[in-house]
């Protein structure tokens, strides 16, 4: 067994990845041994030696020096996977994604097949990072600072229980415009001054003076830390850029009239409502070709409830069917059944549908005028704590029912398709396409009028009663919207 010690740093990894499948070494004879913070630049030198000499076996028998191979080709999207599971924080997170290259490296295709164990954790993985990103960048309040204190504008914190820094600053980035603004987590801080964006993390000894100046009350998502740990950050701001960033409009994130901030998806949908008028033209996904990366899809030999294009139905009751007119001129698709749906075998019936009831109402209409269905026929959980928790299905796993999905268009052939959440706005028009930039807005794609919303899932979710209530109220304005749009033939 050879120690690999290495920053806890996907770059870190990939290069020394790259280096042991030159050599041929396989998943069995490494240990992975993360360090931290000061020791970062010794770390990246003692990988290099041991590398260099991971030929000889530590057991005492002699193996000589390694073969050096040509370094395979790894394609793009399955390094955008394992960059995104490397964000999960776990102690065999850089041996599972070293396991999954050399199989894959090896032939050995089934490796990212959700039924194959280490294909199966590779995607809980990076769904729960996906899931902890979307969170983290709907959940961060950013305090506005006063101007005479000079930049940040803004300073948010968050405390994520994975390694979401660098991954979620891009996204604050590219939303935030030209503010100057700096997010802080216990383990580092992004610092963005209108042009650069900047990573900073602090020593061992200074995280965890912050992290004991941290009082009691702080909660998940506020700005206003203690006043210590702000300075370190605002420190660490200040020391980041040579130059003083200029003075620019704000374009996200400003500030409501009264209360606190909205989250970064309510604060961008308030500021398009004089947009919703006209249907934004959106362009088809481009292909993705799935040979070299997954197993192609069965074709499907006999009714929904006998489906196994996924290996989702392992763990569900039942597939959950769509329901509704024949010729319904609104459908609404959600994500998956939930454990009611699982259940019970029917659409919307569990506390999300009676929410979604009490919306429908509001909005003028009638469930039994709608065509109610989902993206992922069956309902996807794991266990936590004894209880069955939802989880988002894979990108993989909203394709395996697509074939579903497209025989209800085409059967109903609605005038308006209302979409519930981001999985089911991405089965309709790519995975392309975010839910955060197109709230409050018609989508025109592939012949379809498309109104995208929240969940109402998402509503429950949410403790603070006035963010609730204003989510609820965007599902209906968005329900309203498609009833105008049906009334009018589409137009």
């Amino acid at each position: 067994m050879k120690r690999i010690p290495i920053e806890p740093s996907f770059a870190v990894w990939r290069r020394a990845a790259r280096a042991l499948l030159r050599q041929g070494v396989e998943p069995a004879q490494i240990e992975w041994v993360e360090s931290e913070g000061e020791a970062a630049a010794p770390n990246t030198l003692a990988t290099e030696s041991a590398l260099a000499t991971v030929g000889a076996s530590e057991t005492g028998i002699a193996t000589g020096p390694a073969p050096v191979l040509s370094a395979p080709a790894i394609p793009r999207e399955l390094l955008s996977w394992l960059k995104t599971a490397a964000c999960f924080r776990a102690p065999d997170r850089w041996a599972l994604l070293y396991r999954v290259l050399w199989r894959w490296t090896r032939g050995e295709r089934d490796v990212l097949d959700l039924n194959d164990p280490d294909g199966s954790l590779l995607d809980q993985r990076i769904q729960a990072i996906e899931h902890e990103t979307e969170d983290l960048v709907t959940l961060t309040l950013f305090r506005r600072r006063d101007p005479s204190m000079g930049p940040p504008e803004f300073v948010g914190w968050y405390e994520p229980h994975h390694d979401l820094l660098e991954r979620a600053a891009a996204l604050f980035a590219a939303r935030m415009g030209d503010s100057t603004w700096m997010l802080a987590t216990p383990h580092g801080a992004s610092f963005w001054n209108g042009m650069l964006l900047r990573i900073g993390r602090p020593a061992a000894g200074e995280r965890e003076q912050a992290a004991h100046a941290l009082p009691a009350s702080t909660m998940t998502g506020e700005a206003i830390t203690s006043t210590p740990t702000e300075a370190l950050w605002l420190a660490y701001y200040a020391s980041a850029f040579n130059g003083e960033p200029s003075s620019v409009p704000l374009r996200y994130w400003r500030m409501p009239p009264a209360g606190r901030p909205l989250p970064a998806r309510l604060a961008r949908e308030r500021s398009r409502l004089g947009a919703q008028s006209a249907a934004v033209t959106v362009s088809p996904a481009p292909p993705v070709e799935f040979s070299a990366m997954t197993p192609p899809l069965q074709e499907p030999t006999g009714p929904l409830a006998t489906c196994r294009r996924c290996a989702l139905w392992r763990n569900a009751k039942q597939a959950v069917a769509g329901a509704g007119p024949a010729q319904a001129a609104i459908m609404v698709v959600g994500e998956q059944p939930g454990e009611y749906e699982n259940q019970h075998g029917e659409p919307f019936t569990g506390p999300a549908g009676q929410l979604l009831d009490a919306v429908l109402a509001r909005a003028g209409l009638k469930r039994e005028a709608l065509y109610l269905t989902y993206a992922v026929k069956h309902y996807k959980w794991e266990t936590l704590d004894q209880q069955r928790v939802h989880r988002t299905p894979a990108r993989r796993e909203v394709e395996a029912c697509q074939y579903w999905l497209e025989k209800e268009l085409t059967r109903i052939t609605p005038r308006v398709i209302v979409t519930l959440g981001a999985t089911a706005l991405k089965a309709l028009t790519g995975a392309h396409v975010n839910l955060s930039e197109y709230l409050g807005q018609t989508i025109a794609h592939d012949g379809r009028l498309i109104v995208p919303a929240w969940h109402p899932s998402y509503a429950l979710g949410m403790a603070d009663a006035r963010l609730r209530d204003d989510i609820v109220a965007t599902i209906a304005a968005a329900f309203g919207r498609a009833a105008a749009l049906a009334d009018n033939g589409g137009r």
